[in-house]
């Protein structure tokens, strides 16, 4: 009768380990206090994509640096509806998805640079 309780939670507990490893083993998302970490936590994947592909909700982010200096696009991060009072193309763009691109006033400085580099260099 011992045998069987002890193969009993031995069989139980084999099939917590594979639950809680098989939770464990999926893709974790990127390493904390990197700027893709600063991309998903920021939430700029639910609009921009995960890849930064663009979606309905936002465009996408890539070739930036043809039409953006890194100090712009801080500058634009920290306030975007100043810049797209001011820009025509920005203007448009607005008009064009349904989600405003929200401001962070708040986010470390070091944080959005290393964020903005990233997006920059795509």
């Amino acid at each position: 009768m011992n045998s069987i309780r002890l193969v009993s939670i031995a069989c139980v507990l084999g099939v917590g380990a594979i639950v809680v490893l098989a939770a464990c083993g999926g893709n974790a998302g990127p390493a904390a206090g990197t700027p893709e970490a600063s991309y998903v936590n920021l939430g700029c994947a639910k609009c921009h994509g995960a890849e930064r592909e663009g979606m309905r909700s936002g465009p996408p982010l890539h070739n930036l640096a043809e039409r953006w200096t890194e100090d712009d696009l801080v500058a634009y991060l920290r306030d975007p509806q100043t810049f797209v009072q001011s820009n025509p193309r920005l203007k448009a763009m607005d008009e064009e998805y349904p989600i405003a691109m929200p401001p962070f006033p708040n986010t470390p400085e070091e944080d959005l640079r290393a964020l903005v580099r990233l997006m920059l260099d795509s």
